[in-house]
């Protein structure tokens, strides 16, 4: 994980995969509050580097803040099982595209399914994402 990864800013010979609206639940860890958000957008940085035939991937999980707290802290998201293993089934496709020219198609990529309710609109002034853009 880096914090400090930036949507379109890359180093030379690193390809960008932007997953956007997976399923989140937050916990506060000064006040115990709990929500849920399907606008969590996760970045992923990746190379590959031929010598070797290894890669690297750097990802950033945006982060949100509690809307109780008066001095929020910006807080991870947890993920279900089902929500993990669609964002690597994602994330392997795009370095088979990326790295391996194989054919790749948009409807081959996982939605992310909302599996427990949310409720009211996406809470944009305390997403972190949103304050970077990404959103």
């Amino acid at each position: 994980e880096d914090n400090s990864l930036q949507v379109h800013v890359l180093k030379p010979g690193w390809k960008e995969f932007v997953q956007r609206r997976a399923l989140g639940r937050f916990q506060c860890s000064q006040c115990f509050h709990e929500w849920s958000s399907a606008k969590v957008h996760i970045l992923f940085h990746m190379r590959r580097r031929r010598r070797r035939g290894q890669g690297t991937v750097w990802m950033r999980v945006f982060r949100q803040t509690c809307r109780r707290c008066p001095e929020p802290r910006l807080e991870e998201p947890e993920f279900s099982q089902e929500t993990m293993e669609r964002l690597l089934h994602n994330l392997v496709l795009k370095i088979l595209k990326y790295f391996y020219h194989l054919p790749i198609q948009p409807s081959d990529l996982l939605e992310v399914v909302v599996d427990a309710p949310v409720v009211g609109p996406h809470d944009s002034a305390r997403c972190e994402g949103c304050q970077l853009g990404v959103c």
